[in-house]
Order: C-alpha cells, then sequence, then structure tokens
C-alpha cells in the first residue's frame, strides 16, 4: 500500500515513499515537529498530569519537560530548532567525536573481554546494553559507576514512546526522570565557566555571538535526548547487527577479515532494521500530497521502516549489500533539518563495538530463531529485549 495511506480509525496519513518523506522533511514550515512521538504523547501527557495532582509546581514543570525531551531539536521547530543545532553542532560533529575513539575503543575491548565463552548468555545484558551507555559517560565526563543510573534513566525516558503504562508504572518513571533531572541539573550547573573537552560541559557552555545562550530547560533536556535516544537506539543497531552475523556464519568470516566492511555492513543493517521506525508531522495549513487532501492540523506518520526498503529507492531492498552505492541514502537518522545530531556518536560506537567483538572471537552463534525473540512493544522503537547467543 502507499505511498500514502490514511487510516480513518486512528484519523493519521501513514507515508511510506522515501522521496515523500524526504520532501516533508525538508519543510519543517508546513510539516511541523511539534509532536514528533505522535498519538502516545498525548496520552503520556494525560498520564502525567493525573500522577503529579499533589506535586509542587517546580516539580511538575520539571517533569512535563522530561516528557516533551525539553522542546529542543527533534522536539522543536526552527527556528528554536536551528538555534539548538548551531550551539551544539560543534560538540558533536565527526572530528570531536574522533577524539574519543581511543576511550571507546578501550570500553568495548573491556566489556568483549570479560564475555562469557562457549555457553549461552543474553548479550544485551552483557554488552550491547552497556557499550553505548558507558560510551556515552565517557563523552559526557561522568563516573563510570553510574552505568546503572544511565539504563534506568534512558528507560525512564524512552518508556513513555509509543505504549502506554499503568498509573503506578507512570509514577515510577517521573520518580526517576526527577533524578535524572537532578543529577544533570548539578552537573550543568558544576560546569559552566568550565574549559574542559567533554560533552557535558560543551553543553552547560554553548553559546555564540548570533545565538541566545541554552536556558537550563533546554540543556536538561538535550541531555534527556542524548540519553534517551543516544544510548538505546546504538543499542537497537548492535542487537540486529549481532542478529545479522549470527545468522550468516560467511557474512561473519567475511567482515572478520575486512575492517573496511563494518560501516557498509552497519548502514545496511540501520536501513534493513531501524531502531526508530518512523516520525510524526503536523500539518500548519492544508496541503495536497499525492492527490490526498490533507487538512491543517492533521497527523502524518512518516514510515522510515517502509521508505527504508523503497524499491523506487534500493534495488534488491531486503538484502545486504555491503557494495550498494547509495548505503547512506536510508532514513535511519531522519532527514533534512531534524537529520540526528547524534549519528556520528552511533556510527562510531557501533563500528568499533562489532569490529572488536569479531576481533576477539571465532564464531558467534544465535541460539534463537529471529521470529522468537521478545519484541519491545512499541510503534516507533524497534528492538527486542532479550537475545542469547
Amino acid at each position: 500500500l502507499g505511498p500514502i495511506v490514511f487510516l480513518k480509525e486512528y484519523d493519521i496519513y501513514i507515508v511510506t515513499r522515501q522521496d515523500l518523506i524526504k520532501s516533508i522533511n525538508r519543510n519543517p514550515k508546513i510539516f511541523s515537529n511539534q509532536n514528533p512521538l505522535g498519538p502516545s504523547s498525548k496520552d503520556a501527557a494525560a498520564a502525567y498530569s493525573a500522577a503529579l495532582k499533589n506535586r509542587d509546581s517546580d516539580f511538575i514543570e520539571r517533569a512535563m519537560t522530561v516528557l516533551a525531551r525539553g522542546n529542543v531539536l527533534f522536539t522543536a521547530d526552527p527556528p528554536e530548532h536551528t538555534r539548538h543545532r548551531r550551539l551544539l553542532n560543534g560538540a558533536l560533529k565527526r572530528s570531536a567525536i574522533e577524539k574519543f575513539k581511543d576511550q571507546i575503543n578501550v570500553i568495548n575491548t573491556d566489556l568483549i573481554t570479560i564475555l562469557p565463552r562457549n555457553e549461552v548468555f543474553n548479550i544485551i545484558e552483557y554488552f550491547t546494553v552497556p557499550s553505548p551507555i558507558r560510551c556515552l559517560a565517557k563523552l559526557l565526563d561522568v563516573p563510570a559507576e553510574r552505568d546503572a543510573d544511565f539504563y534506568r534513566w534512558a528507560s525512564a525516558i524512552n518508556s513513555t514512546i509509543g505504549t502506554s503504562m499503568s498509573s503506578d508504572k507512570v509514577k515510577q518513571v517521573i520518580e526517576d526522570q526527577m533524578d535524572f533531572w537532578g543529577f544533570f541539573e548539578n552537573e550543568l550547573k558544576d560546569r559552566e565557566n568550565r574549559n574542559a573537552d567533554d560533552l557535558l560541559t560543551a553543553i552547560a557552555n554553548a553559546e555564540s555571538a548570533e545565538e541566545a545562550p541554552l536556558k537550563l530547560s533546554e540543556k536538561v533536556g538535550f541531555c534527556a535526548q542524548l540519553v534517551g535516544a543516544g544510548a538505546d537506539t546504538t543499542s537497537k543497531l548492535l542487537d540486529y547487527s549481532i542478529l545479522a552475523l549470527a545468522q550468516d556464519p560467511k557474512l561473519q568470516k567475511k567482515l572478520r577479515s575486512d575492517k573496511t566492511l563494518i560501516a557498509p555492513f552497519l548502514e545496511e543493517i540501520l536501513r534493513l532494521e531501524p531502531p526508530v521506525q518512523g516520525m510524526f508531522r503536523v500539518t500548519t495549513e492544508d496541503i495536497t500530497l499525492e492527490k490526498f487532501s490533507i487538512p491543517r492540523g492533521a497527523h502524518l506518520w512518516l514510515l522510515y521502516a517502509a521508505a527504508n526498503r523503497d524499491e523506487n529507492a534500493f534495488v534488491c531492498p531486503h538484502q545486504i549489500n555491503l557494495a550498494r552505492p547509495s548505503a547512506t541514502d536510508h532514513l535511519s537518522f531522519g532527514s533534512g533539518p531534524h537529520i540526528c545530531i547524534g549519528a556520528n556518536l552511533a556510527r562510531k560506537v557501533a563500528e568499533n563495538a562489532i569490529w572488536e567483538l569479531l576481533q576477539q572471537t571465532r564464531a558467534i552463534v544465535s541460539v534463537q530463531d529471529s521470529s522468537a525473540l521478545n519484541m519491545q512493544s512499541s510503534y516507533i522503537m524497534h528492538g527486542f529485549s532479550e537475545f542469547s547467543v
């Protein structure tokens, strides 16, 4: 079906074709990013309001700010979105990430060295979750012993995406999110006017002659997006990469002997199994798309996962092709002004993790059929909770 499908029961337009999605992403003036997580955002806001009835105004404001990811970057429209990117782009550009490549290598090497050998274990618990979390903590210059907190915070921040929760769960999530806020507020204040290379100091002191400085809520919001989206999505990329290798011994052997193939392999996994299935947009005026008259205020679901397998854009789209000429032309990091600001970090962590894993092992064998994997309950996030190798 497609390239546009209207689901009457959900009052939403689903867009599946790559060129259409790219066109929409290039035009945030008409296709607003004010609600990128879709219907779950409204449900989460209602659940939060009920859980916050007896809280003071400052607590409520902080909780709703974390829920909205601080209204920065992917939850903001230009000109605010443009301002955020200008202030923070330098901290996450490729050259800035390259400075941390040795530390990233040490983290992954240490984790892989202590993996069980010749026995079945859950590689998500042992490796694919701790690797991106520890790498992000290193970039932020946060003590390694906060690993468990990072995982708890990321889970809390992402818990409202594409799913629903019980009232007790909402209360626990809010407490975890407030713990996150308190930690990063203190860290950001401590690093103001400090000269250091770490990412958190860069966020704390982000400024330019042209742009207004970031407010505290914006800084914490950016940290929420980094911790919530950055660590979790990279973990899911590693999961699907290892699954593909475990299911194909020939591919595994090929990559083990040629480091230059790791990057194109990861781009193909990103294309085939995007950690984020798609994002939502809201129209700010009446518009016609592919003969559909779409009214102002309508919700569109840009289904990146479908566009990544668009036969108009990719030859044999369901296959891994390490020589694909348009390897990075997928939508897994988005496109246009909202393209993921953390893409360089995700790629660097994943490339190093997969290469080191292959170098320290002779074989990785899956003991689960992919159809039996326990998938995460979400229509946005794409991953599984356990994977035994």
